[in-house]
């Protein structure tokens, strides 16, 4: 309620109507839906859902009772409210059971199996029948994409019809779903937001084009600052983590003094073709004389850099390859958005917390990208020049340096 108070643009005619009444928000919303839209079947409840399947992880019942809820506050028509159960409970089983990025994957399984939390058998069977017809159709199928059935079906029709890329940077499934939808029209912000929710549990967030993660920004409410993708991911990581104590991250203001403290506070950085590289020791001292732009490779704090400098915390793991499924499609957008800050003159520092493992692979695929070096020679020249030879990128990481070499040689891109 606070949010709508501030004034945000399009908002929903259900839900300006819920959220302007002066009851409380339970008690207006179940009234309004009764007596004025009897059977009201949007899509702006299943368009929110995704939230929803971060907050009982593994627990598709609770699950299914929170997604029910929570869209009956402004879509109490069954078929709004079957469709947030059985994405919400989808998204859920998406992310704890999808295999790794090369491994196929069947979208429709985990929203076959979700039927079982519909309440009748007849509607059971009605949904298995709609999910069926979407997974071999196309997107541009289902015109009435306003509808909430369409709008479900369009989701599911655009992830299925739309193949995964070939060769390492297979997380671009997550960008040509998304254009595909876009150029399949109708209400079409309202279906990507909703695929979205779905793609994003089995690519993640570093699947996202780096250029979007740029210009992802929020709505102002009051005096707050507008948030921006660093905040949205800050949110989700809390909602997922649910407040545990002893994980402080991610709402810990700054890890510096930990950082300082465990690995020392020798800051050192160093200009690799027009781009500054280093630990996390020489963020002070890179703001200090004029860096606009930080990409972080590392956990960073909500108040690590001043305000107007652009900052980014990419989520690039020192542990192993499963923990980074998407990493030469991360290494891969870093660079071109590394290209694209120079074409506006931005100076740009990149840092992870000792610049051992991780700055290194990025200042070797940067290196790679700009065709300077082949990817063994830069993985040895990156390490060389950043003093950390030996250390230097593990196995895992100079991989996805080599893959990123095969993708722009054009032996791996999408097919």
């Amino acid at each position: 309620r606070d949010w709508f108070s501030s004034g945000p643009a399009d908002v929903g005619i259900q839900t300006s109507a819920v959220l302007s009444g002066v009851h409380p928000l339970a008690e207006r919303a179940a009234s309004y839906c009764r007596n004025t839209f009897p059977v009201p079947a949007g899509n702006g409840s299943l368009m929110r859902t995704g939230p929803i399947a971060l907050a009982y992880p593994e627990n598709p019942e609770a699950i299914a009772a929170l997604a029910r809820s929570v869209s009956e506050l402004t879509h109490a028509a069954a078929d709004c409210v079957d469709a947030c159960v059985l994405w919400s409970v989808a998204i859920d089983h998406t992310l704890h059971n999808a295999p790794g990025s090369a491994t196929p994957w069947d979208w429709a399984e985990p929203l076959l199996d979700a039927v079982e939390y519909l309440p009748t058998a007849q509607r059971q069977q009605r949904w298995v029948h709609l999910i069926e017809e979407a997974t071999t159709a196309d997107p541009r199928d289902f015109t009435n994409n306003g509808w909430v059935v369409h709008a479900f079906q369009a989701a599911l029709a655009a992830i299925c019809s739309t193949p995964v890329p070939d060769g390492p940077c297979h997380g671009m499934h997550v960008q040509l779903v998304l254009e595909k939808i876009v150029r399949a029209g109708g209400d079409t912000d309202t279906v990507a937001a909703i695929a979205g929710a779905l793609l994003g549990a089995r690519w993640g967030v570093t699947a996202l084009p780096f250029q979007w993660r740029r210009k992802l920004h929020g709505h102002r409410v009051y005096n707050e600052e507008v948030r921006h993708c660093a905040d949205l991911e800050r949110l989700a990581r809390g909602v997922y983590m649910s407040g545990d104590p002893t994980n402080p991250w991610p709402d810990r203001e700054t890890w510096l003094p930990y950082y300082e403290q465990t690995f020392g506070d020798r800051p050192y950085r160093l200009e690799i073709s027009g781009i500054e590289f280093g630990n996390v020791g020489a963020l002070a001292g890179a703001v200090a004389d004029g860096a606009d732009t930080v990409v972080s490779l590392c956990r960073m704090g909500t108040d690590e850099v001043p305000l107007g400098v652009e900052h980014h915390v990419l989520g690039f793991i020192d542990s192993n390859e499963a923990d980074n499924p998407n990493l030469p499609l991360l290494l891969k957008e870093l660079v071109e958005g590394l290209d694209q800050y120079l074409l506006e003159d931005r100076k740009v520092f990149v840092h992870c917390v000792a610049a051992a493992n991780r700055t290194p692979t990025s200042a070797a695929a940067w290196l790679v990208h700009l065709q300077e070096l082949q990817a063994k020679e830069a993985l040895v020249a990156a390490g060389k020049q950043l003093r950390t030879w030996q250390y230097g990128p593990k196995a895992f990481q100079a991989a996805a340096v080599m893959a990123l070499e095969e993708y722009e040689l054009g032996e791996g891109g999408p097919s």
